[in-house]
C-alpha cells in the first residue's frame, strides 16, 4: 500500500512540537538563574513555532515576503539553538563565533541573489539545506573530535552528523533528481528530511534537558569545592585533597609538609576598616599566596582568616624556604584602594609518612606552631618540634 506524505499534518505536528518544547523549556528554566545559554535556546524555539506557522500562510502571504521571512526564521532559529547548545558544553569559542557569522553572512547572500537572479523553488530548497548543513556539521565535529567528549556529546554529535546527510541529500535531489522540487512537494527526500527535523527536535530538548542538569551539577560541585570569597579550595575540599596527598606521599616514601597560616590582626583590619576591605585583604592574600606557590601544592582556606597548604616532595629545609618567602610575599603585598599593610604568622610540619600517618595529627602539630608564632610576636614562621 502506497503511503503519501502528507505535508500540512506533518507541519501541524511540528507547530505543536515546538510550542511544546518552548513553553516546556520556557517553564522549566523559570525558576533557575538566567544564563545566556538558556535564554538563546528559549528564543530560538520560539522562532522555530513562527517558522512552522508561517509555512501555512504562504498562500495569504505574497511570495516575495514569505519565502524570504521562512528561511530567514530557520536558519535563525537553528541557529540559535546550535549556539546555544555549544555554549552550554562551553565550546563557544571565538573560532565557532567566527565561523557562524560567517555562515549567516554567506546564507543571506546567496539567498538573495537566487530571489533576484534565479528565483525557482528548487534553487531555493537547495540553499536552504545546504546552508543547514553547514550549520549542522560543525558542532558534529568539535563533539565527535573532543578530548574527554562523554557519552552525551557523542550521541549528540551522532544527531548532527545524521542531519547534515540527509541535508546533503535533499540538496542533491533538489538539484539534480526532481528539479521541480519545493518546499512541500512530497518524496523519500522530504520524508528524510522531515524525519531529521524530527530527530533535532526531539534531540535538542534531551540535549538541553540533560546539559543544564549537568551545568547546574557543576555549579553546585563549585560552590562544594571552592570557597566563594577566595575562589580557592574550601575546608572540606582540602582535608579530601590533602589526605589523598598525605596517602601518595606515603607510597612513594617522600615528605610531606603542612602549613597553616593565620592573618594577623584581621579583626583590627575589619573593625578599622570594615568589612568589605577585610574581604578584600582576604582575597589579596589568595592571589598573593597562590602566585607564589607550584602546580602540584594545594591551598586552602580552612577557617575565617585561616589557611593551609600542603607541599608534597619537599624536605625540612626546602618547605622552610618556601614558608619564608610565602611570609615576605604577603608582607610585601597591598591592598589595591587601601592603605592597609597586613602580615601572616606559619606554623609548619613536615613529616616522611607512613600508613599510619593521619592529617588530623599534623593539624595539630602544625597548629601549635602556629599559635607559638602568634606568642613570639606574629610576622614568623615556626617549625613544630
Amino acid at each position: 500500500m502506497d503511503v503519501q506524505l502528507d505535508i500540512e499534518t506533518l507541519l501541524y505536528l511540528f507547530i505543536l512540537g515546538n510550542l511544546f518544547s518552548a513553553l516546556l523549556i520556557t517553564f522549566y528554566r523559570y525558576h533557575f538563574s538566567k544564563d545566556t545559554g538558556s535564554i538563546l535556546f528559549i528564543i530560538s524555539k520560539w522562532i522555530q513555532v513562527v517558522y512552522w506557522s508561517s509555512i501555512l500562510l504562504w498562500d495569504c502571504i505574497p511570495q516575495t515576503a514569505a519565502i524570504p521571512l521562512s528561511n530567514a526564521l530557520i536558519l535563525a532559529g537553528g541557529g540559535l539553538e546550535i549556539t546555544s547548545l555549544l555554549k552550554l558544553m562551553g565550546m563557544l569559542d571565538r573560532k565557532a563565533k567566527l565561523y557562524y557569522s560567517g555562515l549567516a553572512a554567506g546564507s543571506i547572500l546567496s539567498f538573495a541573489i537566487i530571489i533576484l537572479f534565479f528565483n525557482h523553488a528548487n534553487l531555493r530548497v537547495a540553499s536552504t539545506s545546504l546552508w543547514v548543513l553547514l550549520f549542522v556539521i560543525y558542532p558534529g565535529y568539535r563533539l565527535k573530535t573532543a578530548k574527554g567528549r562523554t557519552p552525551l556529546q557523542n550521541i549528540l554529535g551522532s544527531i548532527f552528523y545524521s542531519v547534515a546527510a540527509v541535508m546533503l541529500l535533499r540538496t542533491f535531489v533538489a538539484l539534480f533528481v526532481e528539479p521541480g522540487m519545493g518546499p512541500l512537494t512530497a518524496n523519500p527526500a522530504q520524508y528524510l528530511y522531515y524525519m531529521g527535523m524530527f530527530i533535532m527536535l526531539a534531540g535538542g530538548i534531551a540535549a538541553f534537558v540533560m546539559l543544564s542538569n549537568e551545568h547546574s551539577y557543576e555549579k553546585l560541585k563549585r560552590i562544594a569545592t571552592y570557597d566563594s570569597l577566595t575562589g580557592i579550595l574550601g575546608r572540606r575540599a582540602f582535608l579530601l585533597e590533602a589526605e589523598l596527598k598525605l596517602a601518595l606521599a606515603a607510597r612513594k616514601q617522600e615528605c610531606c609538609s603542612l602549613l597553616l597560616l593565620d592573618l594577623d590582626h584581621f579583626k583590627k583590619v575589619n573593625d578599622t576598616y570594615g568589612h568589605d576591605n577585610g574581604d578584600k585583604v582576604l582575597q589579596d592574600f589568595a592571589l598573593t599566596i597562590e602566585g607564589a606557590l607550584d602546580n602540584g601544592d594545594l591551598f586552602g582556606r580552612v577557617g575565617g582568616e585561616e589557611f593551609a597548604i600542603m607541599l608534597c616532595g619537599q624536605d625540612v629545609q626546602s618547605s622552610s624556604l618556601k614558608a619564608e618567602e610565602l611570609r615576605e610575599a604577603v608582607k610585601a603585598a597591598s591592598v589595591h584602594g587601601l592603605a592597609c599593610l597586613y602580615t601572616v604568622s606559619i606554623g609548619i610540619i613536615t613529616v616522611l609518612p607512613d600508613q599510619q600517618t593521619g592529617l588530623s595529627t599534623l593539624f595539630k602539630l602544625s597548629d601549635r606552631a602556629l599559635y607559638q608564632a602568634k606568642q613570639e610576636g606574629r610576622d614568623r614562621v615556626v617549625r613544630a618540634g
